[in-house]
């Protein structure tokens, strides 16, 4: 077992991460470099976004779940998933209780200080532009202030800013299907629950099947929900990785005569594999496939696989996917770099509020998620892998659909603007800070 700082010290010195972490660096500053010099405009980014959104991502969610189906997986899955409607329902519903009782929460003193603020503001207002100070109307900017900020701590860019350390760190692993689990909620408040919230309208019934369409018709969403469904029916038998005793004699390489005890499905393109056990451990199985070129049978690395993992029985088709799923990370980092392009870099950092929104950000929302899975890492029902990317997930900056909104209906739109774009930048900082926080505190957790 890994005493903390050995452990410490593999996350930190692990290159995985740090290739991550350099090539997110990299690739931000050229998409910055490409906006100051006009070689990448407003219209070019809008169109990456787009293509990001509607097409790469698909690829991304169905690629993640393209392989064997196990045991672990589902329960790994199950597991995430109901945490991700602790965490999505609770915290969207305070929010909403939030708001609402709001007024009432709101100390005289803090309501006197934004009178003498808004009146002394006046008083360098021209005549003809001056107003009265109006309670109600303070109440209002407030609640939609406290709306928006609730909504982007909570609905944060997994997608953009977790996936390509999750693929740097993790590979194509369980972890990457868990994180894709987790964005299954994402979805539905990110996309849809926000849009209604954000814009002001009544939530009737009407508005409900408004926001429920508008999320579920997410290009990546629909994929998921595609991409799990295939990938369960490896559950079906014979459908997944199948082994059976068998007694049957092969000729192998140099035409010798060998007798297997066991056959297997799948092996590459849909092949039938037939392994020998061995003797001095029942555990361990050499499998052959059979060679086409030289017409006997010969020695497979692999095992035997289910259907849906395409890398192995349909790598002609799991290679186009794969390389569209691979072009997530650059054209990402690169839209990204663009935006920090525009902001006022000055203004950003001046302001005091924006480092209060970061605190809870990037600092309350992963302690949150690891309070969260801290009981289920300790009871081993999910990996301190799957908790730490979990974990790592609270930190990420706010989701680029909330500040869409807020842009578009004109609510705190500088103020979400600024907060994005700090978040933004300091990332490179809280990400790989709380995957190693997530991995260190929950490996002790767990032993």
């Amino acid at each position: 077992m890994q005493s903390s700082s050995q452990l410490f010290i593999s996350i930190i010195t692990n290159t995985g991460l740090w290739g991550a972490i350099i090539s997110t660096l990299v690739i931000t500053f050229l998409g910055f470099i490409l906006h100051k010099t006009k070689v990448l405009n407003d219209g070019a980014t809008g169109a990456i976004q787009k293509l990001i959104i509607n097409i790469i991502i698909p690829f991304l969610s169905f690629f993640s779940f393209m392989k064997n189906a196990d045991n672990y997986d589902i329960k790994t899955y199950a597991i995430v998933f109901g945490l991700s409607a602790i965490y999505y329902v609770a915290l969207t519903s305070i929010a909403i209780l939030w708001i609402k009782f709001l007024p009432r929460l709101i100390p005289k003193s803090v309501l006197r200080k934004a009178e003498k603020d808004y009146v002394e503001y006046q008083e360098h207002v021209e005549l003809d532009a001056k107003q009265i100070w109006n309670k109600d109307i303070c109440l209002e900017k407030l609640q939609k202030k406290h709306l928006v900020t609730w909504l982007m701590c909570i609905y944060g860019s997994n997608i953009l800013f977790a996936t390509p350390i999750v693929l740097g760190v993790y590979g194509t692993g369980v972890e990457l299907g868990a994180l894709n689990i987790w964005n299954i909620l994402y979805y539905i408040g990110g996309f849809g629950l926000s849009f209604s919230l954000i814009s002001g309208v009544k939530f009737t019934k009407k508005e409900f099947k408004f926001t429920l369409k508008k999320a579920v018709l997410n290009p990546a969403f629909i994929v998921v929900l595609i991409a799990i469904l295939l990938w369960a029916t490896q559950y079906i038998p014979n459908w997944g990785a199948t082994i059976k005793n068998v007694e049957k004699e092969l000729l192998t390489k140099n035409n010798v005569l060998k007798t297997f005890d066991k056959v297997g499905t799948f092996g590459p393109n849909f092949s039938t594999l037939y392994g020998i056990t061995d003797k001095a451990d029942p555990n361990i199985i050499k499998w052959y496939q059979f060679s086409r070129i030289d017409n006997f049978w010969v020695k497979y690395n692999g095992s035997p696989t289910g259907w849906f993992d395409w890398n192995i029985t349909m790598p002609y088709i799991a290679k186009p996917i794969s390389i569209l799923a691979g072009l997530i990370s650059p054209l990402i980092w690169i839209v990204i770099g663009t935006s920090l392009a525009k902001t006022n870099i000055k203004e950003m950092f001046k302001n005091k509020q924006n480092w209060l929104f970061l605190f809870y950000k990037s600092g309350i929302m992963p302690m949150v998620i690891l309070l969260l899975v801290s009981f289920f890492v300790y009871s081993k029902l999910i990996s301190v892998n799957v908790g730490a990317i979990l974990v790592m997930v609270g930190s990420v900056p706010p989701g680029t659909t909330v500040v869409i909104y807020s842009q578009h209906f004109k609510n705190n739109d500088k103020y979400t603007s600024q907060t994005s774009s700090l978040s933004t930048m300091t990332s490179f900082i809280f990400i790989p800070l709380w995957l190693v926080i997530g991995q260190l505190v929950l490996h002790n957790i767990s032993k």
